[in-house]
């Protein structure tokens, strides 16, 4: 079965929420919300799912929520 082009965009729509969501979280559960919520905007904005993937597997890593937000803006 053939998918539409239509739904394909929902379902990389679908992806890229959910990638967004779940890096958030994984961010809140080790820094504090209100550093969070600060580069939750830049965050939101980003709609390249291999980019978001790579954010998602560096915001295990960062040392700090200061180093993720840096990676953001690069």
């Amino acid at each position: 079965m053939i998918e539409s082009k239509t739904y394909q965009q929902q379902r990389e729509r679908n992806f890229i929420e959910n990638t967004i969501e779940n890096t958030l979280a994984l961010l809140e559960s080790q820094f504090q919300t209100e550093a969070v919520n600060a580069v939750r905007p830049v965050l939101l904005r980003i709609d390249d799912l291999e980019q978001l993937k790579q954010l998602h597997i560096a915001a295990a890593k960062v040392p700090n929520i200061d180093a993720f937000a840096q990676m953001l803006n690069e």
